[in-house]
């Protein structure tokens, strides 16, 4: 397996465990409230998806672009119609959108191409190769400001209580699998993936 190809699997075990966290919240969290809900799922559809698209596998393009579109799309709405935070919405916009751009990308790559370890996308019928550059680098860069932006979120002080507790102010006890940081941890870890498969278009 060459480079290109360990990559790959390493993409499918990050994205797909991302993934993977995203659904399982889903499932468990069904008294949460529905932007939340929401959230987790086009989390999910978007983990697991860059999971099956590093793996190789063969999605029907109007499949793809179709659920991915729809998802980018739903963000859009819910974004406009946000009063609070919206960050979290331009981010699935973000991944949303370049999940549409690689599934049309890996769809028009050459057969025998090797598309199914992401490094045989190039030489697009009616594109320069490795895509439209500028497309391509303005999703690369998006994502990695979504990444940073998550991972500043992660690395912010907390309120601890008196005495040194080291337990934020007011905050129960909660379950690994539920500590508040974990979705800020998924969307680093699929933001920079989704970055490193744009870089091998």
């Amino acid at each position: 397996m060459g480079g290109a190809g360990v990559i790959a699997w390493l993409l499918v075990l990050l994205c797909g465990g991302a993934g993977a966290y995203c659904a399982g919240r889903l499932c468990l969290r069904r008294a949460a409230p529905a932007a939340h809900r929401a959230a987790d799922a086009t989390e999910a559809v978007m983990g697991l998806g860059m999971a099956a698209m590093a793996a190789g596998l063969v999605t029907p393009t109007g499949v793809g672009v179709a659920v991915y579109g729809s998802a980018a799309l739903a963000s859009l709405v819910l974004a406009a119609l946000a009063t609070g935070h919206r960050a979290h919405h331009a981010y699935h916009l973000v991944g949303h959108g370049a999940m549409v751009y690689m599934t049309v990308a890996m769809a028009a790559a050459p057969p025998g191409s090797g598309s199914s370890d992401l490094a045989g996308m190039a030489g697009m019928p009616g594109m320069p190769e490795r895509g439209v550059p500028a497309v391509t680098g303005a999703l690369l860069v998006a994502c990695v400001l979504v990444s940073v932006g998550a991972g500043l979120r992660l690395v912010t002080p907390t309120l601890t209580a008196p005495g040194g507790a080291g337990t934020a102010v007011g905050v129960a006890a909660r379950p690994l699998w539920r500590a508040p940081a974990l979705p800020d941890a998924c969307r680093v870890v699929m933001g920079l993936s989704m970055a490193t498969m744009l870089a091998l278009l």
